[in-house]
């Protein structure tokens, strides 16, 4: 019995974590809901179509220039461990480890593992790692604490959400206290500094100067691409903005959600000034989210599967290497294409079809069909998203079913609403599925193979969200006892939350499964 509870501990300690993200980005969701509860969604989408690209592209440039900046973390960390590399050394290494941390959870281990792997051809050890990315938290935090302070001392109130007044200037100058305090014990203190039993390593003033500078240098960059986007709808002072930015992304670090994403959102949009309404912010938000995090996200895969292919091509037997390496990644990248499927499935499940199509089609189908139809596709989606997951661990029963999923989801997506792009990418993933198939040999029951906790989370976020954009998409649409069992073609609000019910009584008939099984979360491959 002893021999049983250090693992049913750990189960339960993972799954009761991802419950617990889980719950947070819930209640970040339901905040944004509450705030956007007075406008229609026609709004939002024109919001975000009304940006110039002039400025889309202004701010994609300022990311870059902030990205660039990030660099400096490494390069100061660097020549407080006692390493000296180049700029050039470092410019694709750090630019990957931020790209990728910035979307993680637990960014400061992930960003300490991408970082060791990137760095390792240079000479970095594990322990070097890992002070590297210490040090990386401290002048992270001591450049938020500067401009939290300037900001709360010059606009004490943030936002027009927040009445701070004097406890502002006086958290303000507390914080900057604290920068000055830490500049102090670098010079008057030695190089160490003793804090009960631990004893810190610290830096020369000179280099403690330096990790303020770049520090300063990214929260700026990081924030100036939002200023800019916002600044096409009103004028909005900076230090107002500023500490509306910093405040949000310090509740973003909070949350032990990827990216902080939602509750970010969230705290922008209660403190955004009265010139910007909701809608407009919110398209703001989307663009950055894109701009900052997705784009260069997108960008590091490249990067890396160019860098995989150099290696393979500069070894002895460069073909089997290169077949070896893709082999390993095959299964990763059909699983999330069968992911981002089943997302696409539900999302257009819980959004309205074309009428002018529903009509034509109704002109050769039965309304029946067309609404079983588009509860099968969304029940399909559901279920493309948990197998998602066994094609991602190499399940050779995942890969079947995916195809048969996809098969099925192409003909539903022609059968709901006439969609022809989702059906034409539908069954072009499935016939690049049939190409692959000899990269899963291993067969297996998805019941007793280990989820990893980030897969609980995102099968459960993907969930809220779709709940979340029906909601937004017919919260004006009065729903009664008798709406449930309105079937008709115009009936775009019942279909959706029957869909949307069914696809959630899947994914939690399949929560329920794992419980039972007893199998505990795993981050091990096979």
């Amino acid at each position: 019995m002893r021999q049983g509870q250090p693992r049913l501990s750990a189960r339960w300690r993972a799954h009761l974590t991802s419950i617990l993200n889980l719950v947070l980005f819930g209640l970040a969701l339901l905040g944004l809901d509450r705030l956007l509860a007075s406008y229609q969604p026609a709004e939002i989408i024109q919001s975000l179509v009304a940006v110039p690209f002039t400025t889309i592209a202004l701010a994609a440039a300022i990311c870059a220039l902030g990205y660039l900046a990030l660099i400096g973390y490494d390069y100061v960390a660097f020549r407080i461990v006692g390493r000296d590399l180049s700029l050039l050394e470092m410019l694709v290494p750090s630019f990957v480890s931020f790209a990728v941390s910035n979307v993680a959870p637990a960014s400061v281990v992930t960003a300490g593992g991408v970082r060791y792997r990137m760095y390792r051809p240079h000479g970095l050890t594990i322990a070097g790692a890992a002070a590297v990315a210490g040090l990386n938290v401290v002048t992270y935090t001591i450049g938020l604490c500067a401009l939290a302070g300037i900001s709360l001392i010059l606009h004490p109130t943030g936002g027009p959400a927040v009445g701070l007044g004097l406890s502002g200037k006086l958290l303000g100058g507390v914080l900057l206290a604290g920068v000055v305090a830490y500049l102090a014990a670098t010079q008057f203190t030695g190089r160490s500094l003793r804090i009960g039993r631990r004893v810190l390593r610290l830096p020369t003033l000179r280099l403690a100067l330096a990790q303020l500078g770049v520090s300063v240098a990214d929260w700026l960059f990081s924030a100036a691409p939002l200023y800019v986007l916002l600044l096409t709808v009103a004028p909005v002072p900076f230090f107002a903005f500023l500490t509306t930015f910093l405040i949000g992304q310090f509740a973003a670090l909070l949350a032990p959600i990827p990216g902080g994403v939602g509750v970010f959102e969230a705290v922008v949009l209660v403190l955004r000034p009265p010139s910007v309404s909701a809608p407009q912010a919110l398209a703001a938000l989307v663009l950055y989210r894109v701009l900052y995090y997705l784009l260069p996200l997108i960008v590091a895969g490249i990067i890396l599967a160019v860098r995989a292919a150099r290696q393979a091509r500069e070894s002895d037997r460069p073909l089997h290497e290169l077949a070896v390496r893709s082999a390993a990644l095959v299964p990763r990248a059909l699983g999330l294409i069968a992911f981002l499927a089943g997302v696409v499935l539900l999302v257009t499940g819980a959004i309205p079809a074309d009428d002018r199509r529903l009509a034509w089609l109704a002109t050769f189908l039965p309304l029946a069909v067309i609404e079983a139809s588009h509860f099968l596709a969304s029940v399909a989606g559901a279920v493309l998203i948990v197998f998602a997951w066994g094609v991602d661990r190499g399940v050779r029963f995942a890969y079947h079913a995916v195809v048969g999923l996809f098969a099925c989801g192409a003909l539903l997506s022609l059968l709901r609403s006439f969609d022809v792009r989702l059906a034409s990418f539908l069954a072009a993933a499935c016939v690049l599925f049939l190409l692959a198939g000899r990269t899963f040999p291993r067969g297996g029951s998805l019941v007793r193979e280990p989820m990893e906790p980030r897969w609980i989370f995102t099968v459960g976020a993907v969930l809220l969200v779709d709940f979340w954009i029906a909601l937004l998409t017919y919260r004006h649409v009065p729903f009664g006892r008798q709406t449930w069992w309105r079937f008709a073609l115009e009936g775009h609000g019942p279909r959706s939350v029957r869909a949307a019910v069914g696809a959630s009584i899947v994914l939690l008939l399949w929560a329920l499964a794992r419980l039972i099984s007893g199998v505990a979360p795993s981050s091990r491959r096979r």
